[in-house]
């Protein structure tokens, strides 16, 4: 059973707004919160292995034992300066104000191979717009996607549903791994 929300942010007040919209779906969760992977390894693991860990925003390495050890995997919120995902950038996207962003949310695991995008969408910045404005635009739309999937986080699902998946639907065995 799903007790426990990892909840890995890169600043520490996005941490009480985010448990409180997964509160809204599931009121039995209890949340630990961590800002670096020194956090994430002080976790005790029987705790671990009835959690999901969701990283929103944050660029930080979670270590392969955590994820090993995790009942209801992990998954992690980013925005990426590309359209599609995988595919290398349009010419036009090279420079330093990409018109085009992905806000992705995605599951994380050991095997590259085996990662799944559970949720998707663009934004389309207008031309002229500053800086602070495209960070505020896309960091909207990083928010709204976790807002769309927040009952879905909370849910009992071991494994979300991908949207686009890995050529292998299953995890490696061992010899796969040899």
């Amino acid at each position: 059973m799903l007790k426990t929300i990892i909840l890995l942010t890169d600043t520490v007040q996005q941490q009480q707004p985010l448990a409180n919209l997964l509160r809204e779906h599931n009121r039995e969760l209890t949340f630990c919160s961590a800002l670096r992977a020194e956090n994430l390894s002080a976790i005790a693991p029987e705790v671990l292995s009835e959690a999901r860990l969701v990283s929103f925003a944050a660029d930080v390495a979670v270590p392969e034992k955590l994820l090993l050890q995790l009942g209801y995997g992990a998954y992690k919120f980013y925005a990426a300066p590309t359209q599609f995902p995988g595919l290398p950038p349009a010419p036009d996207e090279c420079d330093e104000n990409p018109r085009c962003y992905s806000v992705i949310a995605q599951s994380m695991m050991i095997w590259p191979d085996f990662k799944k995008v559970v949720g998707l969408e663009t934004v389309t910045i207008p031309d002229g717009t500053a800086p602070a404005e495209r960070e505020r635009l896309v960091f909207s739309r990083l928010a709204y996607l976790f807002w769309q999937m927040s009952g879905m986080i909370a849910g009992e699902a071991t494994d979300l549903p991908g949207i686009i998946e890995s050529n292998e639907n299953r995890r490696p065995a061992l010899a796969m791994m040899n």
